[in-house]
């Protein structure tokens, strides 16, 4: 497959939400995974150092696996990607994705996964859950850690239509507090309650990662396992349907720019037990301690495909941090910059950013099997 098609968007596009501004550039089309798939599955966790960048992305064929990528600090790469290795696994033939990473400063590097587990007598269906994981060699390796969160497996609801899950938890993202003090995950809930269906968020406290972890619920912070996930935006229509509407996938990354949090998501509506695309979201936040303070989400792509992210290219940075500008992905192509700053007093809304699944294919040479 190609990836750098001549064809390339033209013009700015600006849309405004909440008092906030974001403003899309053309940029060289580029890709995390290049050749190795045609498209990344997840949420690539990006480092960019002095004089390196090192991504890690995930493909699901023909289980879910993470691949590592170093390249330079503009995320142009020379190598090929290596597949990256789990020790003493003990669910050989559950696929893992490596969706977010922390550095532990002068420690190991640590890792949150979404693993799936295929629903017997169903396909196409599965459970997914969430697990942790530790390297000591800058992500080539990893140890297991245990389950981070898990439904159990009487749970489990085979009549779910929506074409990919049968509840479970997964589709995260993950990132510290600039005080240092705790880990937020944030994270799709497929739980089988419908009131705890949506974007949901758990934390860790940064001086003990294997702690049992801390989740938003009704009753606030709890570590109490019996108590459902409160997520931040209720699905408007449940996964167990053909057509779920809602909010999912969220990528967080603190914004310099702006001095505060910004989530990307991807919403569904209107599917056929495909999830399409409706659109990509965004919504910011001061204070991660206080999930009720997110803004509405804004819709800021028409289309587009799944697993929006915005990519600091700045030294420290990555897909945690951003400054003033950063690189815009979708399924790990990028042709856009990124920018967010404060709107004007009186700036009208704008249009999205628009990206058909054929404008895609167009762009980038991919083929049309996703189901945006």
């Amino acid at each position: 497959m190609s990836v750098m098609a001549e064809t390339r968007p033209t013009g700015d596009t600006v849309v405004s939400g909440g008092g906030l501004s974001v403003r899309f550039r053309p940029a060289a089309p580029l890709t995390l995974h290049g050749r190795t798939c045609w498209r990344t599955d997840g949420n690539s966790p990006v480092r960019i150092g002095r004089d390196a960048a090192v991504a890690f992305f995930s493909r699901y064929d023909p289980i879910g696996h993470t691949l590592r990528r170093v390249g330079r600090p503009d995320l142009r790469f020379d190598v090929p990607p290596v597949p990256v290795t789990f020790l003493e696994e003990s669910e050989p033939g559950i696929g893992k994705w490596i969706e977010a990473i922390w550095q532990e400063p002068g420690g190991p590097l640590h890792g949150w996964f979404h693993a799936e587990t295929p629903v017997g007598g169903c396909e196409k269906l599965f459970v997914p859950h969430m697990g942790r994981v530790v390297s000591g060699d800058d992500g080539l390796t990893w140890r297991h850690r245990g389950d981070l969160l898990r439904l159990p497996r009487e749970r489990v609801d085979r009549t779910w239509r929506n074409g990919f899950f049968a509840g479970g938890y997964g589709d995260l993202s993950a990132l510290a507090d600039r005080e240092g003090r705790w880990l937020y995950v944030f994270f799709s809930s497929y739980h089988p309650d419908e009131p705890a269906q949506g974007v949901a968020v758990l934390r860790l406290p940064i001086t003990d990662l294997a702690a049992p972890p801390m989740l938003w619920t009704g009753q606030g912070w709890s570590t109490d396992g019996s108590r459902l996930p409160r997520p931040l935006w209720p699905m408007r229509r449940g996964w167990r349907h053909a057509d779920p509407d809602g909010v999912w996938g969220p990528a967080v990354h603190y914004n310099h720019a702006l001095g505060t949090f910004v989530m990307l998501l991807n919403r569904t509506a209107g599917g056929t037990g495909d999830l399409v695309q409706e659109g990509i979201y965004a919504s910011f936040n001061r204070d991660l301690a206080d999930p009720e303070a997110w803004s509405v989400p804004f819709r800021i792509v028409r289309g587009g495909a799944w697993y929006p992210q915005a990519v600091g290219l700045e030294e420290g940075h990555g897909d945690t941090e951003v400054g003033k500008v950063g690189r815009f992905f979708m399924a790990g192509f990028s042709a856009w910059t990124i920018e967010f700053s404060r709107a004007a007093d009186g700036a009208g809304a704008g249009q999205p950013l628009t990206c058909t699944a054929q404008q895609f294919a167009t762009l980038f040479g991919a083929d049309r099997r996703c189901p945006w």
